[in-house]
Order: C-alpha cells, then structure tokens, then sequence
C-alpha cells in the first residue's frame, strides 16, 4: 500500500510541476476583441497580467489531471482591486490550457487559450538579473538596482523602492519590496518577475490596497 501511495503522490507532484511556468496567450471578453495574457505559475501560486485591458492578477491554480482552475483577484493596472476572476478548462498535451473565464461581480466572461511559453527555460537569465534597470512604457521613470538579488531604488516622484527576489524556478523569480514616501502607495508588495524574450524584466506585484506593473530594460 506504500508503494502505491508514493507512485500516487508523485504523479500529482509531477502534475502540479509541470504546469510551472510562463504561459502566454489570448481572450475574448463577453465575444469581442483579443486581448494578451500573460501568466506565471509557480507550486500553485499564480500571477498574471493583460497590458491591453490593463488588468493585473493574483491568485491560485488547481489542477486535476486535465483539468484547471485559476482563482484570481483582479486590480486595475497600477490601481485598486475590483473584482475576482475564475479560469476553467482542460490542459491539452501538457502545453496547452484551453477554456472559459467568468468575472465577479461584474459576469464578464469570455474564452481563453494558453500555451506554455519555454524560450525562457534554462537560459541563465539569473546571470543578467542584477544589473540597474531603468522602466519603458510608463510615464513615470523608475530605476531600480539589483545586486545579489537586493532591490533598491527610486522613481520621478521620489518614491523609494527597498526588497528582493528569490529564484521560484528556471523562469520566475518571487519578488518581495516596500514602497515607502509615496503616500496612499506606500506598502509591502509581493509577486512574480521574469526575464522576457526582449531580455525586459518584468514586474508584477500586489499590496493590501494596490498592483504594480513593470516593465525594464
């Protein structure tokens, strides 16, 4: 009876492994337009962002043999916390989530496809991970030092940025950091970050009250 205990709790171990990751793609929203997806997954804990719609996500995955679920909180990019949302589907060839998302309480709803982004696997991106990076497409400047996995920092509004990173997997990093002199931003931010395939790093981070999306080079 061991035996097989131990063979069960490694297939589902396997299982919730393999869905670490990057996975990019596209939805709809109540039938119309296209719209970016980006999510990042790590041990059930999951982030995500959509620079179209302007909406960043935090929260958790299950998943079942070919079946998942994300339940997440969903904030304004850069602002408050609005709603919930619900991602259901089947996961195909192990790369690939296909399925349907509902809000709260707003009911939007749509169709979403996921694949499995791997550029990024195993690529020795932590090598160039502590550099100073300087934010693109935002109108305030952020420059933010990272040495030996320490974040420091300061934006054009003399806001100050305090914390560090740890390696999640070959893709993500955890992030955790304190905004401090920046008035109803200031808090503790915790989240995701990785290395895009433009080697930006990328940001995604919540607090009580607030996300924080970027975007450096």
């Amino acid at each position: 009876m061991k035996v097989i205990k131990l063979i069960i709790l490694f297939a589902l171990t396997t299982q919730v492994l393999s869905n670490d990751g990057i996975w990019t793609g596209i939805f709809d929203i109540n039938g119309h337009g296209k719209y970016d997806f980006t999510g990042l997954i790590s041990d059930q804990i999951a982030t995500a962002y959509t620079e179209k719609a302007k909406v960043v996500y935090k929260g958790k995955i299950r998943t079942y043999k070919n079946k998942f679920k994300w339940n997440l909180s969903m904030y304004l990019k850069d602002g408050n916390k609005f709603g919930t949302a619900e991602i259901t589907g089947k996961i195909i060839d192990g790369n690939i989530m296909s399925g349907k998302w509902v809000t709260e309480p707003a009911k939007d709803y749509g169709n979403i496809y996921l694949i499995k982004d791997k550029s990024n696997a195993a690529s020795g991106v932590k090598k160039i991970i502590n550099k100073s990076w300087v934010s693109i497409e935002n109108k305030i400047l952020h420059t933010l030092i990272i040495k030996d996995f320490l974040i420091s920092g300061k934006d054009s509004n003399n806001c100050n940025y305090y914390g560090k990173l740890q390696i999640l997997n070959e893709e993500i990093y955890g992030i955790d950091f304190d905004i401090a002199s920046c008035g109803i931003s200031d808090g503790t931010y915790s989240g995701m970050a990785y290395i895009d395939k433009k080697n930006n790093l990328v940001i995604n981070a919540i607090s009580n009250n607030f996300s924080l999306f970027l975007k450096l080079k």
